[in-house]
């Protein structure tokens, strides 16, 4: 083969070669691309640590008792205030102490018994919510007591509404009430005592307090 003959074969190879499919603008964007997905992946790698490190600072922060109180807030129980009354103790376990609620209703139809706290009574009617108080009305010194109570759980002197004096000396007033219960108001006279405390009263008592229950 001449030298003619080999030269006319190299130049028929290379224009037998397909074009390139790109230029060197797409070289510049390809590059482009691949610089930014490293840049994506290093700051991905980056927050990753430090979610890391806090996470490791969260656990080994100290649990003592200072932590602990932070996280439960104190709760301090409140004081009883003058000027919500006397105190009042509730009836625990069907025994015969003052009644908050009864106590209450009584010091609105009766202020001046707001000025002593309720006492507990020797008994009371299964059921029976009671307040007592020990007051005085000028010479006349006593205690005033209002029982609001089932009807079958009073005793028949009792169960009747109605004003009456009893055989002790003590002035009574019962009335029914709206539920259906009654309210026995009743002022005892102390040793040595003219006359029952508020006797005068104990109607328009027991009829405002049969509006409350």
């Amino acid at each position: 083969m001449d030298e003619r003959k080999l030269e006319e074969l190299f130049r028929g190879s290379v224009q037998s070669v397909p074009p390139a499919s790109f230029d060197e603008h797409d070289v510049v964007r390809a590059s482009r691309r691949i610089t930014a997905r490293r840049r994506v992946a290093a700051v991905g790698a980056t927050v990753v640590a430090a979610g890391v490190l806090a996470g490791g600072v969260a656990v080994v922060l100290p649990s003592g008792p200072e932590t602990s109180q932070q996280a439960q807030p104190q709760v301090t129980p409140a004081s009883p205030s003058s000027e919500d009354g006397p105190a009042v103790l509730s009836r625990r376990g069907g025994g015969c102490g003052p009644d908050a609620t009864v106590a209450a209703a009584v010091t609105e139809q009766l202020p001046e018994a707001a000025a002593t706290a309720p006492v507990s009574v020797p008994s009371c009617p299964s059921g029976a919510e009671v307040a007592s108080f020990e007051l005085r009305e000028g010479a006349a010194a006593g205690r005033v007591t209002v029982i609001v109570s089932p009807a079958g759980a009073l005793p028949p002197d009792q169960a009747t509404p109605g004003d009456a004096r009893r055989p002790d000396g003590s002035e009574q007033s019962v009335r029914q009430t709206r539920s259906g219960k009654l309210v026995v108001v009743r002022s005892a006279p102390d040793a040595g005592s003219p006359a029952a405390p508020y006797r005068a009263r104990l109607p328009l008592i027991a009829d405002g307090l049969a509006g409350r229950f």
